[in-house]
């Protein structure tokens, strides 16, 4: 069997021996834009996790809030229910406070310290630590049954994708 190929022409090349450089800056290119969009992506898995911890944070502060309302509680002075403990009123912020000198003066010293570390953390775990005016508690009891009570605590979520600028988790418990 003899080889049919014709050689080349002079001047020319018989047959390409390797990549060209369009080539080569086409798959860099490519490669590129891969490389950035799993780092967008790994940006916002970081800022979503960064929100996940923070709304997890927020439920373990309000829970725990009601226990240590739990733990504090008072005897009633009711004289139709002598037996039965309610919660100490101090604890009732009648609104979002946001630092510890916002504690009501009419609370005791057990209600103002509880209230105290309760805000610090919120002002420490939320927020990524900065401490202003988005990061604060509320605690509301029910009239009727003071040992029904409700605590809120509010930052701001919107550096998660898809985030509130004002945040709320509420945790009601019968104390």
């Amino acid at each position: 069997m003899t080889n049919t190929l014709m050689p080349a022409a002079p001047g020319t090349r018989a047959c390409q021996s390797g990549v060209s450089l369009i080539e080569v800056l086409i798959s860099v290119f490519v490669l590129a834009f891969g490389v950035l969009g799993i780092a967008a992506m790994q940006a916002g898995a970081l800022r979503n996790n960064q929100g996940a911890f923070e709304q997890s944070a927020a439920v373990f502060l309000a829970h725990s809030i009601l226990d240590a309302m739990r733990a504090s509680k008072q005897p009633n002075t009711d004289p139709d229910k002598p037996d039965r403990l309610i919660v100490r009123a101090g604890y009732k912020t009648g609104g979002f406070v946001c630092n510890a000198g916002a504690i009501p003066d009419t609370a005791d010293a057990l209600v103002k310290n509880d209230l105290a570390r309760w805000l610090t953390n919120i002002q420490s775990n939320l927020n990524g630590g900065v401490a202003d005016d988005n990061a604060c508690g509320q605690i509301v009891c029910d009239t009727a049954d003071p040992n029904l009570c409700t605590a809120s605590v509010r930052w701001n979520n919107s550096r998660s994708m898809g985030g509130e600028a004002a945040q709320v988790v509420e945790a009601r418990s019968r104390l």
